[in-house]
């Protein structure tokens, strides 16, 4: 992509995985050995990542963020992320690049990064808080960091190829449209703010679906169902990506770990009986291909009458949803007042969806502005407990 000619330059694998959130907690189901469920699930999937990858043998590989879940993940979190990506760069013998994304950086810059533990092994480069390149000249490439942090930071930061390396990478963990958002939390990075053809692949994290963005760049989504809507992207595989330039030609491969998602389709509930409504949602369940053993799932029930809800065999209610890892019931009752809903729109600031819901309701006693205050100095109150509780978790 960048001004000397692909045909000259030697072809290049990449391989570019993000998003693993290690140390992802989620339901109260135990493992035997009585560990959260669904961390020892993101490890699996993190690990069949790993062995997947040294497999292809590539020349470089790319984690484009959030490798943790948390600032401070658990030291038996750290252990396992080091001796996985410690076994890439060995078994691969490729130089392996981790940028920091939203979830693994700290507001403070003295709170530290758990990524500095990984800086120890060889053939690992990290970008933690400011943007970095990295030039591997025996594989004729240049890899520009731009961490979360980097993002930001005002003035935006700026960024341009290397013309004197055969291939330039962009590495970035930010949103960079609107169409699917996972998480919160991401920094809105446009392309068009950086010269996008002078790249040949912009690697991307922070969407946690496989994306591809234009000709020459791609998310490759998260490894396992850890967004904050799994039901939305229940019918999306999750995997890494596989890159060969010049092209680039991206292929995705999934993974065969991740634990499944199952939205099963709703239940209008209204007008129905006690005994109706729970053999309607025996028979909902009978529709999952494969049942619903281990896996995660939702129903939801619309226009539900609460005295019937209420007269509901639940022992039976609770067996049949037993198998399950996990099994949402949403219930929307038909007595429920009307619920305001923004619309969707551009992703804005928190503290901008308050100020058009305000709009909304005529305040009596107090002015949208004293509202709009009070809510902020309470935000503030979240965010320093927060950080309290970053700086002296274990």
């Amino acid at each position: 992509m960048n001004k000397k000619s692909s045909g000259q330059k030697p072809p290049l694998r990449i391989c570019h995985l993000a998003d693993a959130h290690l140390g992802y907690r989620k339901y109260n189901r135990l493992t035997k050995g009585g560990l959260n469920q669904r961390e020892v699930d993101v490890n699996f999937a993190f690990q069949e990542s790993i062995t997947r990858i040294i497999a292809l043998k590539p020349a470089l590989v790319l984690v484009a963020g959030d490798l943790f879940h948390a600032v401070r993940p658990s030291n038996a979190t750290l252990a396992f992320a080091f001796r996985e990506i410690r076994r890439l760069a060995e078994h691969s013998k490729a130089p392996v690049v981790i940028i920091a994304g939203n979830h693994e950086t700290p507001r403070r810059i003295d709170s530290g990064s758990a990524l500095q533990l990984l800086e120890e092994i060889p053939g690992v480069y990290v970008a933690k808080e400011c943007k970095e390149r990295f030039v591997f000249a025996e594989e004729g490439v240049a890899v520009q960091c731009i961490p979360h942090a980097a993002l930001t930071q005002e003035p935006r930061v700026q960024v341009r190829a290397d013309d004197r390396v055969p291939w330039n990478i962009l590495v970035t963990h930010a949103q960079v449209d609107d169409s699917w958002v996972s998480d919160f939390g991401g920094v809105n990075f446009p392309l068009g703010s950086i010269v996008v053809h002078e790249w040949d692949y912009i690697a991307l994290g922070h969407v946690h679906i496989f994306k591809q963005i234009g000709l020459n760049a791609a998310y490759s989504g998260a490894t396992e169902h850890t967004s904050l809507n799994i039901w939305g992207e229940a019918d999306r595989n999750k995997g890494f990506l596989e890159v060969a330039l010049p092209g680039p030609k991206i292929k995705f491969h999934a993974l065969t770990s991740p634990r499944e998602v199952v939205v099963l389709e709703r239940i209008d509930a209204g007008g129905l009986s006690p005994e109706n409504l729970l053999s309607a949602i025996a028979d909902r369940i009978a529709t999952a291909r494969g049942g619903i053993e281990g896996k995660i799932v939702r129903l939801e029930l619309v226009r539900v009458d609460r005295e019937s809800f209420k007269h509901l065999d639940h022992k039976q209610l609770r067996a049949l949803r037993a198998p399950a890892l996990h099994f949402a019931l949403d219930i929307h009752y038909a007595d429920r007042p009307e619920v305001v809903v923004l619309p969707v729109g551009r992703k804005r600031k928190l503290i901008e969806e308050v100020r058009e819901l305000l709009q909304q309701f005529p305040l009596q006693h107090s002015s949208a502005g004293d509202v709009e205050g009070l809510i902020l100095k309470y935000l503030r109150q979240l965010e320093g407990a927060d950080e309290a509780s970053d700086t002296h978790a274990p």
